[in-house]
């Protein structure tokens, strides 16, 4: 994290830009933030939905509705989004709809065929195009 704080907190000159890290500093702060709130309305959510018994798909897309609403929280707030979590959203969400639409197929080893797939594409089709 220093050496990223260092590259974006350095004028041209390559000395210290103070407004540079006093911006760098409030978005992290904000990033922090955003992830304490992410967090508390996660253990809220699977709190509520466990007590009055919403059931797997309810409580699934619960949590893509919160995991992809604090992304663009992020996004309106100026502060980087984490594309890990947009797929985990997405993922918890295309679960919720599986469960909810009571596919008779089982998910997992869909998930794990597409993972494979998409592993090979990115590393070893994907270069070679």
């Amino acid at each position: 994290m220093f050496n990223k704080m260092m590259d974006k907190c350095c004028g041209e000159d390559g000395n210290p830009d103070m407004s540079k890290m006093t911006e760098f500093m409030e978005q992290h702060d904000r990033a922090s933030i955003f992830d304490t709130v992410g967090w508390a309305l996660f253990f809220i959510w699977v709190g509520v939905a466990w007590l009055f018994n919403f059931g797997l798909g309810i409580g699934l897309l619960g949590v893509a509705i919160l995991t992809l609403g604090m992304q663009i929280a992020r996004k309106i707030s100026a502060v980087k989004v984490e594309m890990f979590w947009v797929f985990v959203g997405l993922g918890f969400g295309f679960a919720a709809f599986w469960e909810i639409g009571e596919i008779e197929v089982p998910l997992a080893p869909i998930v794990l065929i597409v993972a494979g797939a998409a592993l090979l594409f990115w590393r070893v089709i994907r270069p070679k195009l």
